[in-house]
Parts: C-alpha cells; structure tokens; sequence
C-alpha cells in the first residue's frame, strides 16, 4: 500500500515534489484551491531537508488516502497532498482538525510554503 504510481507520478532520481492544494473552509477563496507544487531540489538546503523530515516524521507513505479519524464538519478545511520521492508516490487528503502532531506540523509548512509561493506571483 503506497507504493503504486499515481497518474502524476513521474519519478525523477532522487528530487521530491508536492503538490499541495487547500479546500473548503469558512472563508473558501478560489485561489487557495490552485495546487501549489513544490520542488523540494529547488529549495535551499535547509528548506528541503526540513520538508523531507516532516514527510519522514508524519511517515507520508504509510498513511490512508482518506483521514478516517475525522470527518470534519461541513466547514473543515480539507488538504490534498501528493509527495513523489522517485521510489513512491501517494495522495492523501486531510480534513481539519489534523489529530497527528507530525501530520498537522506538514500540513502547516505547505501551507506555508504555498501562501509564499503564491505570493510570489
């Protein structure tokens, strides 16, 4: 489980992308639903080996595609992740509240990442 190949899969060495996306909430604006992708390779090195902590702490490739332990309410915020390491590639999708402190702590940094990326155009 995990280890398949997602359509937009495509791995490449040793990079690390996300594609990170936000959805719903009490405050939903268009814009924040645009996926976000980050290629970590491109990040300055303290930056990428943040990331790939997070991913390794919160053990990404292990997780359900779907949170079964919330179902949040009609207004949770939902976050769909995909991370392709080149050797696997998942989806998951998170619904606010985020119960595992790891997975809330990524979640926070590509949330992050991706407000700055927006931004910046």
């Amino acid at each position: 489980m995990g280890r398949g190949r997602h359509p937009g899969c495509v791995g490449r060495g040793t990079a690390l992308r996300i594609d990170f996306s936000i959805d719903g909430g009490l405050a939903a604006f268009p814009g924040l639903a645009r996926p976000v992708s980050i290629h970590c390779d491109a990040l300055p090195a303290h930056e990428n080996a943040r990331l790939r902590d997070l991913v390794r702490r919160a053990d990404f490739f292990a997780l359900p595609p779907q949170d079964p332990s919330h179902g949040g309410g009609p207004d949770a915020r939902a976050y769909t992740i995909t991370i392709d390491d080149a050797l696997q590639c998942r989806t998951v999708t998170v619904r606010e509240p985020i119960a595992d402190p790891a997975l809330r702590d990524l979640v926070a940094e590509l949330r992050d990442k991706a407000m700055a990326e927006r931004r910046a155009k």
